[in-house]
């Protein structure tokens, strides 16, 4: 690959749109804000042992994505091999962080005297399991490539319709986000499934925890933090790849497109957090 200039600023990679510097300060405050709220977490809330564990490894995983999203707009100053490990850290800590916030929330619901004890100890059970086997799932993907190398995947293949591990298979730029927006952001070189089941099912999760907490005599934060969440997620779908057109005023529509909702969705996620605490 080649670098290129546009005017005096060099451009990330050849065909790579100029990253808006507006955008990359939003990811940093993110990225920040989570920090923020992680040490919030740990200082001012006098959480402990599994309650603060389960929040505090989603809230790591969300500041690690925002970040890798900042540094992808300086992808000529880190260089591709670190942007291509951070995109693969960042996949597998999401997927496996996300479903632990529904240990979070049957630990809370117990504890706040939201169900009985009984059904408290059934849904904390019931949630390590279910979040112990999704991450046991994308550890074992991983030590799966590892130690056998993996046979390209087909169409007719039945692997292929199987959800597939992140860290073992090749990744590539993602030229549509390079093209558009000018981030040097890593993904598998095939599609992958599965990723996001961890993320639906906390979210479902918390809304319906949201509404189980809403009777009692505090706020019913975790409703509307979710809420909120759930409407930067349904904003935050990117829309389909635009043919790229020419002037100034086109590319800054074209990367708005994208960051915009992704942004959106990253907000979302950090009030959602911000509400948990």
């Amino acid at each position: 690959m080649e670098s290129s200039k546009s005017g005096s600023a060099p451009a990330v990679l050849s065909g790579a749109a100029q990253p808006s510097r507006l955008a990359t300060l939003g990811y940093w405050a993110i990225a920040l804000g989570h920090g923020w709220i992680l040490w919030v977490h740990a200082v001012a809330t006098g959480a402990e042992a599994m309650l603060f564990t389960t929040l505090a490894v989603v809230e790591c995983a969300l500041a690690m994505e925002a970040a890798v999203y900042a540094i992808g707009s300086w992808g000529h100053q880190f260089g591709l091999p670190l942007l291509t490990l951070l995109g693969r850290v960042r996949l597998l800590g999401a997927a496996m962080a996300w479903p632990w916030l529904l240990v979070w929330a049957s630990e809370l619901s117990c504890r706040c005297g939201t169900v009985t004890l009984e059904t408290g100890h059934w849904l904390r059970q019931l949630t390590l399991v279910l979040a112990g086997l999704l991450t046991a799932f994308y550890l074992w993907g991983e030590m799966q490539l590892a130690l056998f190398c993996a046979p390209p995947a087909t169409e007719d293949s039945v692997m292929g319709c199987l959800p597939s591990p992140v860290l073992g298979s090749q990744f590539r730029l993602d030229k549509a986000d390079l093209e558009e927006t000018g981030r040097a952001v890593f993904v598998p070189a095939q599609p992958r499934k599965a990723l996001y089941a961890g993320a639906g099912l906390a979210l479902m999760g918390h809304l319906a925890f949201g509404v189980a907490f809403a009777h009692q005599a505090f706020p019913p934060w975790l409703l509307f933090g979710s809420t909120l969440a759930f409407l930067g997620r349904w904003f935050g779908q990117l829309p389909p790849v635009a043919k790229k057109e020419r002037g100034v005023e086109a590319d800054c529509v074209s990367i708005w497109r994208r960051e915009a909702p992704r942004l959106a969705c990253r907000v979302g996620e950090l009030l959602w957090i911000w509400s948990c605490v």
